[in-house]
């Protein structure tokens, strides 16, 4: 059994978060860090269902408070779904509590990154969930 691991530049990634200035800052952290093919945002689950009907990604980073569907809630739908059920996901927010944290490992969430971050708590969680070596893929 031959599995072909994607480089990175073969790979996109949707952040959802109804903050533009994160949306840009994590696209910032992750262009800078790794050769993404294409990094897009979008401000809420509605309008990241229609760039998944357009699109296909490899990773999804979302904020938990949003407008409409919090994104805990829009992650429990997507996984209810045999498309997205195996979709990487990293979960952001500031304000998590433990019931939240509960649902978003039994949702298979493992990996969770608390407002504020760090550019390299950000890079390190995305090179772990996409198995990428950051010796590899930065550029100098």
């Amino acid at each position: 059994m031959t599995a072909s691991r994607k480089a990175a530049q073969d790979m996109n990634v949707l952040v959802i978060d109804d903050e533009e200035k994160i949306c840009e800052l994590i696209k910032i952290f992750l262009e800078s860090a790794f050769n993404f093919h294409s990094v897009v945002s979008a401000p809420n689950a509605a309008q990241a269902m229609q760039k998944f009907a357009n699109q296909d990604f490899d990773l999804m980073i979302v904020d938990h408070v949003m407008p409409g569907k919090a994104g805990i809630e829009f992650i429990g739908q997507l996984r209810n779904s045999v498309k997205f059920n195996k979709l990487k996901i990293i979960l952001i927010s500031g304000y998590l509590q433990q019931e939240d944290v509960l649902q978003a490992i039994e949702l298979g969430i493992k990996h969770i990154v608390v407002k504020p971050f760090t550019r390299q708590q950000l890079v390190n969680q995305v090179a772990d969930i996409l198995k990428l070596s950051l010796e590899e893929e930065e550029v100098g």
